[in-house]
């Protein structure tokens, strides 16, 4: 039998894809998949995902190839969006990381699948992690811990998802800082480092990363 399938999406205007593939695409290969490396968002549909187990996303929702300052273009359409959906509402697994929820459309079949949104961030710098939900799997073998990152501000459905951790930066302000939650037949694990290479080989990240694999392929419960 060959091994289940994962598709890696990653990498944008302010985002190198290789910090993701080599630091996120590592831990999935470890875990005993076969990983698809892409940059190519408008391959992603249903044909793409059909026969798939796993769904990561590490990239803007915007396209801006023609440099930064020219208009930003929302990439995904709606039929991406529902192809998501059905993917996730049928068994599959979805893990969101870092930018995969900024610039997405904030309706519809992508916000229901996601459990969120991202709101903002201040530049990068360094900021502690809390665990607030020790006996979710996703968090095992976690602690609390410092890192090197962008602190991203999300805002998450209080009544569907379940929160993880928390975010604290040096100026004293708060988030919430990774969630998961099950949709449908299939399961949703958002985290929100990954800006650098760094960041994503941090200690208690790559724990994260690897029990959130284990936890939406249903390999742990």
């Amino acid at each position: 039998m060959p091994p289940p399938r994962a598709i890696l999406l990653a990498g944008d205007h302010y985002h190198n894809p290789e910090y993701a593939f080599e630091g996120v695409g590592s831990v999935i290969l470890a875990e005993g998949l076969e990983v698809e490396c892409t940059t190519d968002y408008a391959a992603l549909g249903a044909d793409a995902l059909a026969g798939a187990r796993m769904l990561v996303i590490l990239r803007d929702g915007i396209e801006c190839a023609d440099g930064e300052d020219m208009p930003r273009v929302v990439w995904m359409r709606p039929e991406q969006e529902d192809a998501i959906e059905r993917f996730v509402l049928g068994g599959g697994a979805f893990l969101a990381l870092h930018n995969a929820g900024w610039a997405y459309p904030s309706q519809g079949a992508y916000r229901r699948t996601l459990g969120g949104y991202y709101i903002g961030h201040p530049p990068l710098t360094r900021f502690s992690v809390e665990v607030v939900n020790t006996e979710h799997p996703v968090t095992a073998g976690v602690g609390s811990y410092e890192i090197e990152d962008e602190q991203h501000w999300l805002h998450w459905d209080y009544d569907r998802v379940t929160p993880l951790l928390i975010s604290r930066g040096p100026d004293g302000r708060q988030s919430v800082s990774g969630w998961a939650y099950e949709y449908g037949q299939g399961r949703v694990v958002y985290l929100p480092h990954g800006h650098t290479l760094e960041a994503i080989r941090h200690p208690m990240f790559q724990t994260l990363l690897r029990n959130a694999i284990r936890w939406s392929l249903r390999r742990i419960q």
